[in-house]
């Protein structure tokens, strides 16, 4: 099985030069040239690195720098455009179940946070800043489905 980093080292050979694009402050900066391109991968990197690495069957490296994993992510979306069936040959799932996350057990996010305020002030339900980013997801699509402006 071919490591992820393996796998950029390969595709990097094989990948044309990125167009430059006009300077409109919304380009697309090239990972070799950020800032913080060499610093350790991010967790939501980790998190979503993995989940891609598992449906293209292949090894996720921990060990990836920000601009490595920004990479590996960009040509396994590409490989995979939509991902119709994982490695195990089991259907994929675009939305995984909150409990699954790698990172379900930490704080919600300041965007979880907001959200889910602002459903639980129109719901009329209390509202718990302690929830973990699963449990806030679970919370945040009960109080969604149930709200008729975003039903």
């Amino acid at each position: 099985m071919l490591t992820v980093k393996e796998i950029i080292m390969a595709t990097k050979a094989e990948r044309p030069a990125k167009p430059t694009l006009p300077s409109d402050g919304n380009t697309q900066k090239d990972p070799e040239q950020w800032v913080t391109g060499q610093e350790p991968m991010t967790g939501a990197q980790k998190s979503y690195l993995k989940t891609l690495s598992e449906e293209a069957g292949v090894e996720p490296d921990e060990s990836l720098t920000k601009g490595e994993a920004s990479e590996q992510i960009s040509e396994l979306k590409d490989k995979q455009h939509v991902v119709d069936h994982r490695a195990d040959g089991s259907t994929s799932n675009t939305e995984k179940d909150p409990a699954d996350w790698a990172t379900g057990d930490e704080p919600m996010t300041g965007a979880q946070k907001s959200y889910l305020k602002t459903l639980s002030d129109e719901a009329g339900a209390g509202f718990d800043e302690t929830l973990t980013k699963g449990e806030a997801s679970k919370k945040i699509e009960e109080l969604r489905q149930n709200n008729p402006r975003t039903n």
